[in-house]
């Protein structure tokens, strides 16, 4: 206080300036995105941080606990990274003026504030990490900071409201909440709340189903949305007792949908999915009114009431309703999703008349669901329709649109097309791109819809099984039979029907015709060697999907390059001796090993 009086007025006035700047900032409100400068954007203030602590007002709880706590001389020198909570902060932690602080038992508030401190390094916003790190305080225990891409940081899930204010020995960032060291593992945190006594006793049941989950929560490092005792009560455990009573397995699936492996801070929360640790999804949001978490069973989002308590291996979040995996008035199954929706009432015939309804209502199912108009352009006009087709057949289409074994939502889907077995035993072949999810070259229409036992992705067009390799196809096809025998003639069907994957732009009779073979003999008494060069030529060397092909040129397995043009009109493809392109007039006949592209025009090289 001494040297604050000694200054210069000059020096006060430049000083009062940029702490009503510091303070203006200060006293908005927390919001879920901070409005920071850009980084390296830093306040510089000539001061030790014990100076800017005493002389800005706005820090007038923090300045009393400072002094109180004997620490005004350790914030006066060093290398340090502060965490300022204004006096909004320390009155909503329950210091509500300085007669409180003075009260405060003296080495809990020490250990507060030492936790607000990092004593090695001046960490400036730009230096945070893009994801969330540990860095050890002066209090011993570790903070988890983030920067987000905007810039923004969080400390133990808290905003930063005023970043980088530069001092003589380090950097200050301002947040709005005060900082709580963890009050032990997370097992004690649960034990140590009242509110938690049900969920600790539904920890020892279901520990007895298998894996200790008390020792999970203690060794890994566990997000937890753990319900309250009134929670539990909601959702028909009225006493401890009914808890101890319950089936342990069907309480570890209830509480393992409450874990998410690594920590969670709200503000990484976003419009999306965390995996729990039972393989599941729990839906999340963050917004200018708080945090929220959603299960498949909960009818809707549930806010959190009590947010980001740190423990020594976690975090928790406290909500009032139990999470629901399955079960509860708005749970569906995939058989349940097809019924309820009238956009899918030829599917649900199909479905009943394959005998397949209990088969989607159980497993853990990725559905690619056609809708009504996907069965009408597939020549199954109405429920008449199916009810006629070939029974075998129905099923096996079903089947091909089913995936047994996982939940592929959109955002586990790979960006390059991989092909994943179905129930019906052939592959679908799914890629993830920036315009959508396609299957077997098919745009999903609508992604992730929830059921809770598995997830329905709904496509336009009926997926079809592969009718065989592609000689097969070609051999099936009544206007390919020139090809068949240029294939033949050349010596290349054994290639074609078992090589690969292949994309095979597959000219028709016509296209033969018009390039200078009038007849089948005449391709039956061509030179081998011609026909194994032009025939090459119209085969890439991977599977692609209409959908997938883009403008530009393609390497064959000739060696010489076509000329691809895609468009919303379509697709073409040019040979190098080609005057005019040719036409896909039929995309994506899927074979075993490959593609299927019939064109209009033989491709010349």
């Amino acid at each position: 206080m001494k040297r604050l009086a000694a200054l210069s007025q000059q020096w006060l006035l430049l000083l009062t300036v940029l702490f009503v700047t510091c303070l203006a900032s200060c006293e908005r409100g927390i919001e879920p995105r901070s409005t920071s400068p850009a980084n390296g954007a830093r306040v510089r203030v000539n001061q030790t941080i014990t100076e800017v602590v005493v002389g800005n007002d706005n820090f007038s709880l923090l300045r009393a606990a400072v002094v109180r706590a004997g620490l005004a001389s350790a914030l006066a020198s060093g290398n340090l990274t502060v965490f300022a909570p204004t006096n909004a902060a320390f009155q909503a932690a329950g210091f509500a003026d300085e007669t409180a602080i003075n009260n405060a038992d003296l080495n809990t508030l020490r250990q507060i504030l030492l936790y607000h401190v990092i004593g090695t390094e001046r960490y400036f916003s730009d230096r945070i990490p893009d994801a969330l790190s540990s860095i050890k305080t002066l209090q011993g225990e570790d903070v988890q900071v983030i920067r987000d891409q905007q810039g923004a940081v969080a400390v133990n899930g808290v905003l930063v409201s005023q970043p980088d204010l530069e001092t003589n020995n380090g950097v200050i960032h301002v947040i709005g909440q005060v900082l709580l060291p963890p009050a032990g593992n997370t097992v004690e945190v649960a034990a140590g709340n009242p509110n938690l006594t049900y969920l600790v006793a539904a920890l020892q049941r279901a520990s007895q189903a298998g894996s200790d989950l008390f020792q999970l929560l203690v060794q890994e490092t566990v997000t937890v949305f753990a319900p309250t005792n009134a929670a539990f009560q909601a959702a028909g455990f009225p006493t401890i007792a009914s808890i101890q009573s319950a089936d342990p397995v069907v309480l570890r699936r209830i509480l393992t949908y409450h874990l998410v492996r690594q920590r969670f801070f709200t503000p990484q929360f976003s419009v999306g999915d965390l995996e729990t640790i039972n393989g599941e999804r729990l839906t999340t949001t963050q917004t200018v009114t708080g945090a929220t978490v959603q299960g498949v069973g909960n009818a809707a989002p549930i806010r959190i009431q009590l947010q980001n308590l740190i423990t020594l291996r976690g975090v928790v979040h406290v909500i009032d309703q139990v999470l629901l995996p399955d079960g509860g008035a708005q749970a569906r199954t995939v058989t349940d999703l097809v019924v309820a929706n009238p956009n899918f009432s030829l599917l649900r015939m199909a479905v009943v008349r394959a005998g397949l309804a209990s088969a989607l209502a159980s497993g853990n199912l990725t559905v690619f669901a056609p809708t009504n108009a996907a069965f009408q352009a597939a020549g199954f006009a109405d429920e008449t329709a199916i009810n006629n087709a070939d029974l075998n057949t129905l099923r096996q289409i079903l089947l091909y649109h089913v995936i047994g074994t996982e939940r592929y939502f959109a955002d586990r889907l790979p960006a390059r097309l991989t092909g994943f077995r179905t129930l019906q035993g052939e592959q679908v072949y799914a890629v993830r791109e920036q315009r959508g999810i396609l299957v077997n070259g098919i745009t999903v229409t609508q992604a992730n819809v929830r059921a809770t036992n598995g997830v329905v992705h709904v496509i336009d067009r009926v997926l079809l099984p592969p009718a065989g390799n592609l000689a097969e196809i070609a051999v099936a096809n009544p206007n390919l039979t020139y090809l068949v025998a240029a294939l033949q003639r050349a010596g290349l069907v054994q290639t074609i029907a078992t090589g690969g994957p292949f994309t095979v732009f597959a000219p028709t009779n016509a296209a033969f015709q018009a390039a200078g073979f009038p007849t089948i003999a005449s391709i039956q008494s061509a030179d081998p060697a011609v026909l194994t060069r032009i025939l090459t030529y119209h085969v890439l060397n991977e599977r692609a999907f209409a959908a997938g092909l883009r403008t530009n040129a393609v390497t064959t397995i000739q060696g010489g390059q076509v000329f691809i043009t895609a468009s919303s009109a379509g697709v073409s493809v040019k040979g190098n001796a080609n005057a005019s392109p040719s036409t896909v007039v039929t995309a994506d006949v899927l074979g075993l090993n490959g593609i299927v592209h019939v064109i209009d025009q033989v491709l010349l090289p």
